[in-house]
């Protein structure tokens, strides 16, 4: 029935087209008259054939044994069964030997000795598999060791800051003098020279001021084994302290003069922002944090903003550093 209305719908469309052509002709009936009458036959025994071919096709449909004719589609298959039966069981044995290596995914209860192996099917193919193994995660949980470690040495300098805060309030209280030095039993401290300036690391001068290495190097660096103390070269206040890029861990002090001091590449700190240091103090120990090729104090001066040797700079202040 589908093919019969898809064949009304075609001869519907070319009589369309017919009368389309007949419209045409219309308007010249002296030029193509003999012409017109051509097609219009052609197209008539067309029109015939197709409808011959419909009632046909519908006379068909009303009259056949559909019943006989699936009884005769079922044999036909049947005799071509029979016929290649040694092709249809090859078949069905390739494909048994084929799936024989699927397994489905269970659980193995089963103890395997020292360097033997097992055969483990996936549901998944090669390109879902996990990427290689590379050195990346090892090197973000390092990153992540740092920052952690960084903030806990940032909350262990809080703390001492608090714990000196009281031992300075309780001996105000109490009448008795409280020396800018540390007492028994914290950081030592580095007595300053005449001038009131100290040396801010002992150790081995290794890098000065200037260029190095393609880029400027605006500090010197003092060489010295991870956990040696460093000194607040002149009194000041805190005004950072704490991770900074490159730096690993640093430390700025402003001093009484508005001169700013760096101490860079700590392995931790004891001070805290906003805390008052003297010239001596120990304010942290040597590290090996941040871009640094070993454990060293890199030290820094800023004067009004601008990056200073440091060297002439505490040679000025009676520091000899070489």
């Amino acid at each position: 029935m589908r093919d019969l209305a898809g064949r009304v719908r075609r001869l519907a469309a070319r009589l369309w087209a017919a009368a389309a052509l007949l419209w045409r002709y219309a308007r010249h009936p002296r030029h193509h008259a003999r012409r017109l009458r051509q097609r219009t036959q052609r197209l008539e025994r067309r029109v015939r054939r197709r409808w011959h071919d419909a009632r046909r096709l519908s006379h068909t449909v009303r009259t056949r044994d559909w019943r006989a004719a699936g009884r005769d589609s079922a044999h036909r298959v049947r005799r071509f069964a029979e016929t290649h039966r040694a092709l249809l069981i090859g078949l069905c044995c390739t494909a048994i030997l084929a799936t024989a290596d699927a397994r489905p995914p269970g659980t193995v209860d089963m103890a395997l000795e020292v360097g033997a192996t097992q055969r483990i099917p996936i549901a998944y193919g090669v390109e879902n598999q996990a990427a290689p193994e590379s050195a990346r995660r090892y090197l973000d949980a390092i990153d992540n060791g740092e920052r952690i470690r960084e903030s806990q040495v940032v909350a262990a300098a809080s703390r001492a800051t608090l714990e000196r805060a009281k031992a300075e309030a309780a001996a105000a209280a109490a009448g008795r003098p409280a020396p800018w030095l540390p007492g028994p039993g914290s950081l030592p401290g580095l007595a300053p020279g005449l001038g009131g300036y100290a040396l801010p690391a002992r150790g081995v001068f290794t890098s000065g001021y200037g260029n190095r290495w393609g880029t400027f190097h605006y500090g010197v660096d003092i060489a010295a084994p991870i956990g040696s103390p460093i000194y607040a070269v002149a009194d000041g206040t805190v005004i950072d302290a704490g991770p900074a890029q490159g730096f690993g861990l640093w430390v700025r002090l402003r001093h009484d003069d508005g001169t700013i001091t760096v101490y860079g590449h700590m392995y931790d700190f004891s001070v805290s922002v906003g805390e008052r240091v003297h010239a001596g103090q120990q304010i942290a120990r040597v590290g090996n944090r941040g871009d640094s090729t070993g454990p060293h104090l890199h030290f820094e001066v800023l004067i009004n903003g601008q990056h200073v040797d440091p060297q002439p700079w505490l040679a000025l202040h009676g520091i000899p550093l070489s």
